[in-house]
């Protein structure tokens, strides 16, 4: 069994900061529409999705330039468990290592945002 982890905490504040200076080009160019969608404008839900793309990046041993923050995103309904949906490189890159299963937590509370992420696949050759 392969088993890959991450984990990663973002300052709520700072990440309103960044998106306050630099607006629609950083909220384009770092969550999907459907994160922007489910998130509303609220920056602790964005910090904890930034979060979890980081912690996902460090799960795959890559970093952003490598793999895009568009690549990962946190699908959410209301109620229910985030799941970790991977495209392009991200995917590429986890196909590689052999993981195959996810698993995301998110949680935010005052000024911090956090993610814990891992990744799970099989040893067996075959599935690469």
């Amino acid at each position: 069994m392969i088993l890959q982890t991450g984990v990663d905490m973002v300052d709520v504040t700072e990440l309103a900061r960044m998106v306050e200076l630099s607006g629609d080009a950083f909220l384009e160019s770092s969550w999907t529409s459907t994160e922007r969608l489910y998130c509303a404008g609220r920056t602790d839900r964005l910090a904890s999705r930034w979060a979890a793309k980081e912690a996902t990046m460090k799960a795959l041993g890559q970093g952003v330039g490598q793999i895009s923050p568009l690549e990962i995103e946190i699908a959410a309904v209301e109620g229910e468990r985030p799941v970790l949906v991977l495209r392009g490189n991200a995917a590429a890159r986890a196909h590689q290592l052999g993981l195959d299963t996810w698993s995301v937590s998110l949680t935010h509370e005052d000024r911090w945002a956090l993610a814990f992420v891992v990744g799970v696949g099989s040893t067996d050759d075959e599935h690469r």
